[in-house]
């Protein structure tokens, strides 16, 4: 897909000085090498990070940074280098690096396999962005979030407040041996907010995060989050310990975004399925969740925080069926691992930035509507929970386990609403959550973060609708 967004107004940032025609000897470069495929990535970009607490500015800092990457592949062999002088001197010596490195590291490859071609178009893509982040000054940027921050002391009981805020403009390139060549031009705001409450000895906290890509216009829009952070932590001060056993529950948007993303999403990247540490392996075209539940990977989605128009090997986005009405009909592909599975690559090869090694990594990712709301839901339950946000985890994708603490939860008696509760943790087997699955809401919202595999961060969305699940247990008091 490409997109037609146009800036509405230009950042500082200068484009990178090529063009395909400019990049066209490192073909020349491949074929005297006898390199099978290479991957070149440059990108420079501008990251401001700003930080505060108490309303008082902590920290701030402002970079900007380039570099470009080539990897080289000969006979199931990688070689990786990276430069920093965009000249094409340097460009060469750093494909040679490269390619020294493929010849070396195919000597001791046991399966050897090669990569499949792709399309070899040439396409630019450029972020929206109103506001241009590059043009806003850090000065307004920071009264923005105070503003923000204060929204949480409306009450004497919030003690302390923190925001951690980064945003993000960066130009990539995009060109291989196939003649794929691409320019992106993206750009994106992230923060997480935390407000804490104090009552007698009681001490409670909530966070909430808030990521658009787009410019400094999409910061407005996380006006009324301070209250709503400081709403649930002043909430959590009138909770108790949550019981533990066995219960009929209701997980919110976020919960099921997260359960959806940490403890099954990576067990369909098709790396770990290759590697044997995915309990998807050897399960394509079988049964894994009641005939309720589709899974999709989204990156088009140009509202969400996991949009991509490209992935980082050149591929172009598109949507994912992982799992369509109980059924596993696909995994997530980089350009390796569709090679050696003989299928067409789904576009999730991304890279956390130019100088590491794309892997096969989640954009957007979510449970599908159904056609059931959360009143109806909540009727359901005679006895049980329903169970908001999360604040940790921990997930095991080999033996399919996972445990997630919730933010908060809510005791449901005979379809009402009652008695807040902290501490509660959902946890099981993740095949089996997927089949306990009764009932789905008819709308869905999906959560902004960063993902990390492998040493990288990219960002990412994960979510759902509300989701009504039979006899889950619960650990708590």
């Amino acid at each position: 897909m490409e997109s037609d967004l146009q800036s509405d107004l230009q950042s500082d940032l200068q484009p990178i000085p090529f063009e395909r025609d400019d990049l066209d000897f490192l073909r020349d470069l491949a074929a005297q090498r006898q390199i099978q495929y290479f991957n070149a990535r440059f990108a420079q970009g501008k990251i401001t990070s700003l930080s505060l607490l108490k309303k008082i500015t902590k920290s701030s800092s402002m970079g900007i940074g380039k570099g470009y990457s080539i990897q080289a592949f000969v006979d199931g062999g990688y070689g990786f280098a990276t430069g920093l002088k965009f000249d094409q001197e340097s460009i060469a010596d750093t494909f040679h690096n490269a390619a020294d490195l493929a010849h070396w590291s195919a000597k001791f490859v046991k399966n050897k396999f090669s990569i499949a071609e792709t399309d070899g178009s040439q396409t630019e893509f450029t972020i929206s962005q109103k506001i241009s982040l590059g043009t806003t000054s850090p000065d307004t940027k920071m009264t923005l979030l105070r503003e923000i921050e204060d929204e949480a002391y409306y009450d004497p009981r919030i003690i302390s407040t923190s925001v951690n805020y980064t945003d993000m403009e960066v130009e990539n390139i995009i060109y291989n041996n196939f003649n794929r060549f691409a320019r992106i031009r993206n750009s994106w705001v992230f923060f997480i907010l935390q407000s804490i409450a104090r009552e007698g000895n009681r001490q409670e906290g909530y966070h909430i995060s808030h990521g658009k890509i787009g410019g400094f216009e999409t910061l407005e829009e996380a006006r009324g989050l301070g209250k709503i952070a400081s709403d649930s932590s002043l909430e959590l001060l009138n909770s108790k310990l949550a019981p533990g056993g066995t219960f009929d529950i209701i997980m919110d948007p976020l919960l099921t975004g997260t359960f959806i993303h940490e403890a099954f999403g990576h067990t369909a990247e098709a790396d770990s399925v290759l590697s044997g540490e995915s309990i998807l392996a050897g399960k394509l075209n079988s049964n894994v969740g009641s005939e309720l539940v589709s899974i999709v990977d989204n990156p088009t989605l140009e509202n969400r925080f996991g949009y991509i128009p490209i992935d980082s090997e050149g591929t172009p986005s598109s949507p994912t069926q992982i799992v369509k009405n109980g059924e596993l009909v696909g995994y997530l592909h980089s350009l390796e691992s569709a090679s050696k599975m003989d299928v067409a690559p789904s576009g999730n090869g991304r890279a956390g930035g130019f100088s590491v090694l794309p892997q096969v990594r989640m954009t957007n990712t979510y449970l599908e509507a159904g056609d059931s709301n959360l009143d109806e839901m909540m009727a359901e339950i005679q006895n049980g929970l329903l169970c908001v946000n999360w604040k940790y985890g921990y997930v095991d994708p080999i033996e399919g386990t996972h445990q997630f603490k919730m933010a908060k939860a809510y005791k449901i008696e005979n379809g009402e609403k009652t008695q807040v509760y902290r501490d509660a943790a959902i946890s099981g087997l993740t095949l089996d959550v997927l089949q306990r699955i009764t009932l789905i809401g008819d709308s869905l919202d999906l959560d902004a973060g960063y993902c990390g595999k492998g040493g990288q961060h990219v960002p990412v969305g994960s979510g759902g609708p509300f989701v009504f699940l039979k006899d889950m247990v619960i650990g708590g008091q």
